[in-house]
């Protein structure tokens, strides 16, 4: 067997071995893409969460660290896209005490990242479409589960609130926060959302019940 005939054998040969192998990491490579791509929740997604700390505009500071657990799962259809227990993350960007006569309370927060039961933390921003204080239901309770308010609009307090078990992703409003407004999103760089009062300071407790859409990367 001549040189030359040997070394294309030697070619084909390793070829051959090689070709399973590249064949395995292609699948992988489409795999781990596929799982990116499902490691994110459709624009629009809305979600019911609670907030696991708390929040007061007269002691928390910029830069606290905002959780909201996801207290129902999240689906499409028959898909889960999150599980009940999934973490919503983000931060208290600005802050401002009740001051009478002189500047209204205020947070903003952006909410950024997604924690999913489970799996690995992924980007994600939101708007906070609802608030609902941990309250019994009261005779007379007012709720709006409408769709398509402008993400800039303002949404007045009420003094009752419906029980957390009545929230839903449709719910659109703020309860039982008498003078307190929301802006589902106050600016869009990066999103975030602001709540309002100029009648006191603004305390959102533990359990305090949130509706957020997600809105993208």
């Amino acid at each position: 067997m001549s040189r030359l005939t040997a070394s294309f054998i030697a070619l084909a040969l390793a070829g051959a071995i090689s070709s399973p192998a590249r064949s395995a990491q292609t699948k992988e490579a489409q795999a781990s893409a596929a799982a990116e791509r499902a490691e994110a929740l459709p624009k629009g997604t809305r979600l019911v969460g609670r907030y696991t700390t708390k929040l007061d505009t007269k002691h928390t500071q910029t830069g606290q660290a905002v959780v909201i657990e996801v207290t129902k799962d999240v689906k499409s259809g028959a898909q889960i896209l999150l599980k009940k227990g999934s973490l919503i993350k983000g931060t208290v960007t600005q802050v401002q005490a009740f001051s009478k006569g002189k500047s209204e309370a205020a947070f903003e927060i952006t909410l950024d990242s997604v924690a999913p039961k489970g799996g690995e933390q992924f980007p994600d921003h939101f708007a906070i479409y609802a608030l609902s204080a941990k309250l019994e239901e009261q005779p007379g309770d007012l709720y709006s589960s409408k769709k398509g308010l402008a993400t800039s609009a303002g949404i007045s307090g009420q003094t009752n609130a419906p029980k957390s078990t009545d929230i839903t992703p449709e719910t659109t409003g703020i309860y039982g926060f008498d003078g307190v407004q929301l802006h589902p999103l106050v600016r869009m760089t990066p999103p975030t959302a602001s709540v309002n009062s100029n009648t006191g300071n603004i305390v959102l407790e533990k359990e305090t019940t949130f509706v957020l859409e997600s809105i993208g990367q």
